[in-house]
């Protein structure tokens, strides 16, 4: 009987320390089937991550404040590698123009959709 358990416990141990458990959530908080809105500013922060990429954003309101965005991907660190992203793509300091899909409470919160970088180039690819 020890021995089985034994066995047991050591396959279990195996098989947690190998099997990656991935927390799935979905983005209600966001209106992902509007149109989108853009914003324009400068890159402060950006990371290509597991399980979701993020950035950070600083735009100049109609009042000529600063804000900080939030803005999170819903793809993985491959997904965004596969959409062409690096993880040099965004630079701190970087002027870019963002589509992405608002909080609906009106947080500085968003779901990335794409990216326009200063020389033109739209990230991802339409199509990807």
């Amino acid at each position: 009987m020890k021995k089985n358990f034994k066995i047991f416990s050591i396959t279990l141990l195996v098989f947690l320390a190998t099997f990656q458990a991935k927390a799935h959530h979905g983005y209600p908080q966001y209106n992902l089937g509007g149109e989108g809105m853009a914003l324009h500013g400068k890159i402060v922060t950006y990371r290509i991550s597991n399980p979701h990429s993020y950035m950070t954003l600083i735009v100049v309101d109609d009042a000529g404040e600063e804000e900080v965005w939030a803005i999170e991907t819903t793809d993985t660190a491959r997904g965004m590698r596969t959409k062409g992203f690096t993880p040099t793509t965004l630079q701190a300091g970087d002027e870019v123009t963002m589509m992405v899909a608002p909080a609906l409470n009106g947080d500085r919160t968003a779901v990335f959709r794409s990216v326009e970088l200063a020389d033109g180039t739209i990230l991802p690819a339409s199509g990807q």
